[in-house]
């Protein structure tokens, strides 16, 4: 009987769970303003809330998880509580081993274009954005695509045109819950010291050039950047993501053209 009755408490807390989100009367439907009210925002409602209570009964103390219940403290996101928060990855290592790893998985090789390498940039965060609470980031964007536009020979409308389909494809809805992945991106604006003399990473192979050798089109993919950032959606509405992050180091060049579309 005893096991019965467990049972039975459990089915009507998952009925409740349910219901208390289909009628959005549960606040934590609307915890998160990147979920939207939708079936996907119900699946994530519903494992999350069991993953809460995993989270509040084996990783808390109870003195912690009695204040979380009883208001007296929040625990945010308790959604990914068994999970790490937020990464950082190589842009580097992701241009120079391509796409792959995972058995039994689709397969790339390293990009050889700059088009391939942000497309692999958005199926990468999108992978590893499942496995993680928060933010995904890479590092040195500028530095390590400036190759890319020479190599090709690209026009700044195609960088642009680049530039603008990898924005709009990282604030497409690819996450638990509806969400879209949430994106960190490091822009150097000049060549870092410690990149200066290190081979160009192109096709999955290390060239001769190095890369204080790109500052041109270094140029050029930030002025992309900026401009399809500012421009935003097709109703001029901002991204939110990727969000970027530039380094104000003593070699900022304040003098460039760009420093006006940055401030």
């Amino acid at each position: 009987h005893e096991s019965l009755r467990k049972i039975k408490t459990t089915f009507l807390e998952v009925e409740k769970i349910v219901s208390d989100y289909l009628s959005q009367i549960d606040w934590r439907v609307r915890e998160n303003s990147n979920i939207g009210y939708s079936m996907s925002g119900l699946m994530l409602h519903v494992a999350g809330s069991v993953v809460t209570d995993y989270t509040l009964d084996r990783i808390y103390s109870m003195e912690i998880a009695d204040a979380h219940r009883n208001g007296d403290i929040h625990l945010h996101d308790l959604y990914f509580g068994i999970t790490g928060y937020c990464a950082g990855w190589s842009l580097s290592k992701l241009l120079y081993e391509g796409f792959n790893g995972v058995p039994g998985v689709i397969e790339s090789k390293p990009a050889k274009h700059l088009d391939t390498a942000l497309l692999q940039m958005v199926n990468f965060i999108g992978t590893l954005q499942n496995e993680w609470a928060g933010a995904q980031a890479f590092n040195s964007i500028d530095t390590y695509l400036a190759p890319f536009i020479r190599k090709d020979k690209l026009s700044y409308r195609e960088i642009k045109q680049a530039i603008q389909k990898f924005v709009f494809n990282v604030n497409i809805a690819s996450r638990w819950g509806g969400q879209s992945p949430f994106v960190n991106l490091t822009f150097d604006w000049t060549v870092p010291g410690d990149l200066k003399k290190q081979p160009v990473v192109l096709g999955g192979k290390l060239l001769e050039e190095t890369y204080d050798d790109y500052q041109k089109e270094m140029d050029l993919i930030n002025r992309a950047f900026m401009e399809v950032l500012i421009e935003g959606d097709m109703k001029g509405r901002p991204f939110t993501f990727p969000i970027p992050t530039y380094n104000l180091t003593r070699d900022f060049n304040w003098e460039n053209g760009n420093a006006k579309l940055l401030f």
